[in-house]
């Protein structure tokens, strides 16, 4: 850990470093935890390899929490470091020193009261954000949400895919390319601004808020992703994991069920806040959030499963199809529930 203390010297002096426990929930980031003489600090270096666009990452991250500070706002406080930034470079590596918050972090949506705690603050946090000059925020990852394109790129992976994962993949490839038009519609729509843009998070798990010991949420965290993109992706992003009754590595489907009463909560506690800023487009198509980012999810998962799972990190032989299975098996059943 002396690369962690070379680290808060960079921000913090004369400090003294009582412990360092790293911190395993985040999946793209290497983060720990700090607890010094001065205080309880999170200590983050950005992956450069998902993220590298960095410069953009700390502007759009930059700006938006100063925003939200000044409107008063609750959202993280990221240390100085010397030179007066917010971060800080050793040698090639980008390192962040943020205010440690003292809370609980969920993995799960627990209970339909929950549902609806989440969904009223991500519309809270898209309300606060409508007057924010989008125009100041960068791309940090190009066509991040660009169902479309994922799909391509997906039916692109197919032409180069080994024969016998493509005979284990065939019917989630039949699936996803039968289904594709049903799909297409509301991703045009985002991509011809029809639905339009305005800051978003995109990253909205439940594992990114944190709690108080009253289970309200204090503040989101996790600002790489922030830049404009459609509200539809974030709520698809937090029902996805969300409204599924086990997990999207769950080898036994039976166990894969969709939630109603999560979803009717979370889309409760959603609608009754952003009905005063959502336009007609975007009222008439929420309900398409949740089967939009399943069926971009499961065509990601799949073309990495026919690249050789070459992006996501598994555990075990084909678990990148388990993934793509479940994200399918949601995708069903949410479509059938909604009658879409």
């Amino acid at each position: 850990m002396e690369s962690i203390s070379r680290i808060i010297d960079h921000f913090l002096v004369n400090v003294k470093i009582n412990t360092i426990t790293t911190i395993h929930s985040g999946l793209i980031n290497s983060t720990f935890k700090i607890e010094t003489d001065q205080g309880e600090f999170i200590v983050q270096k950005i992956n450069q390899k998902v993220f590298p666009n960095t410069s953009a990452l700390l502007h759009n991250k930059e700006r938006v929490i100063h925003y939200l500070k000044g409107i008063g706002f609750p959202t993280i406080s990221y240390i100085a470091n010397k030179e007066g930034l917010t971060y800080t470079y050793d040698g090639d590596e980008v390192w962040q020193l943020s205010v440690y918050i003292p809370s609980r972090i969920k993995e799960k949506i627990s209970s339909p009261i929950i549902a609806e705690k989440l969904g009223t603050y991500l519309a809270n946090f898209h309300k606060v954000l409508l007057d924010f000059p989008i125009d100041e925020l960068e791309f940090t990852i190009p066509d991040f949400h660009n169902t479309i394109k994922r799909f391509d790129d997906f039916q692109e992976s197919i032409k180069h895919a080994n024969q016998q994962r493509l005979e284990q993949a065939k019917e989630s490839i039949v699936f996803l390319k039968n289904n594709f038009n049903f799909i297409k519609e509301i991703a045009t729509k985002i991509d011809l601004g029809e639905i339009p843009l305005r800051v978003v998070h995109n990253d909205t798990k439940i594992g990114n808020m944190l709690f108080d010991e009253n289970d309200d949420i204090i503040c989101i965290i996790d600002f790489d992703t922030i830049m404009p993109g459609s509200i539809l992706h974030d709520v698809g992003d937090a029902l996805r994991s969300g409204s599924n009754t086990s997990s999207e590595n769950e080898r036994d489907l039976t166990k894969v069920k969709f939630d109603t009463e999560i979803y009717e909560s979370f889309m409760k506690g959603y609608r009754s806040e952003a009905i005063s800023f959502m336009i007609t487009e975007e009222l008439e198509n929420i309900n398409l959030s949740l089967p939009l980012l399943l069926f971009e999810q499961a065509c990601r998962f799949l073309e990495d499963y026919l690249n050789n799972d070459s992006y996501y990190n598994t555990d075990y032989e084909n678990q990148n199809l388990v993934r793509v299975k479940t994200q399918i098996k949601l995708f069903d059943q949410v479509i059938s529930y909604l009658k879409l």
